[in-house]
């Protein structure tokens, strides 16, 4: 259900506005009336049994995580028949695909690079977890920057812990055009090395402006241009970072977030195209 400004939810949050919207639920921005502070409120949809046993393990594993990138999760509920929630830190700050539609060109190299250091951070802690967590969503929308210029990644929506014995869940099989590995359209396991390829598609876009070509159009021949096709700025070993971490093949990118990290740390010693 969609939920109005001013309603009331679990006699605590009042719903101020709706944040964005999907298949899967919605995120408002709501007011915690206890605390008297503003939280972020995701709202998700599946009324399954064995959906709404696993959002309360899950959950609980996010309420235990502190990041100084990652927002806090709070509290966590459900409503019979109505839908499943969690309460998140509200960021003050605009994210990363608002940036780059207002500014309306690439963004520079050096500061894209910084803030997705950031994010990877955020992302080595996540997988680190016992079981790891894999975010499945990572794309400009998702990583806010908040006034101080903290990179902050956002939207837990479809976050899963990742057992290698199971293949992907149905609640975790959303994709985001031009973000989600090919793994993630279908029954194949997914792994940390999904949020590196997210990864990678979204340091395209910002430093492109455009989105890449959808993951699974790539296996059947469609082309992920060269990011210096577009923007002639980007560095040598920048775009060989992007085009490694956005490998179709899981085995093909970056071992891990860290290999991926340390290969962005590096791109400032290599030599930058001259034009």
């Amino acid at each position: 259900m969609t939920l109005k400004p001013g309603e009331i939810i679990k006699q605590r949050y009042c719903i101020v506005k709706s944040l964005g919207q999907g298949g899967f639920g919605a995120v408002y921005r709501a007011e915690d009336l206890s605390l008297k502070t503003f939280c972020a409120l995701k709202e998700n949809l599946d009324y399954w049994e064995e959906a709404q046993r696993q959002f309360e393990r899950e959950a609980r594993l996010l309420a235990g995580l502190r990041h100084p990138n990652l927002p806090r999760v709070t509290d966590y509920f459900s409503i019979p028949a109505q839908g499943q929630y969690l309460v998140m830190d509200f960021i003050e700050g605009y994210d990363l695909q608002t940036i780059l539609d207002r500014i309306g060109q690439p963004l520079a190299e050096k500061q894209v690079v910084a803030w997705i250091d950031q994010i990877c951070e955020a992302l080595a802690y996540l997988h680190s977890q016992k079981p790891q967590i894999i975010h499945r969503d990572i794309k400009p929308a998702n990583i806010k920057i908040t006034p101080l210029g903290q990179a902050v990644l956002v939207d837990f929506g479809i976050a899963k812990t990742y057992n290698p014995n199971e293949r992907t869940t149905i609640g975790a099989r959303a994709v985001t055009p031009g973000y989600s590995p090919v793994e993630q359209y279908g029954h194949e396991k997914t792994d940390p090395r999904a949020d590196i390829y997210a990864l990678g598609a979204t340091v395209f876009t910002l430093l492109t402006g455009r989105r890449p070509p959808e993951s699974i159009a790539r296996v059947t021949g469609t082309e992920l241009p060269p990011p210096q096709r577009i923007n002639p700025k980007i560095s040598v070993h920048l775009e060989k970072v992007i085009l490694q971490a956005m490998s179709v093949l899981a085995a093909e990118r970056y071992v891990n977030i860290e290999e991926f990290q340390q290969a962005l740390r590096n791109h400032g010693t290599a030599p930058t195209l001259n034009i």
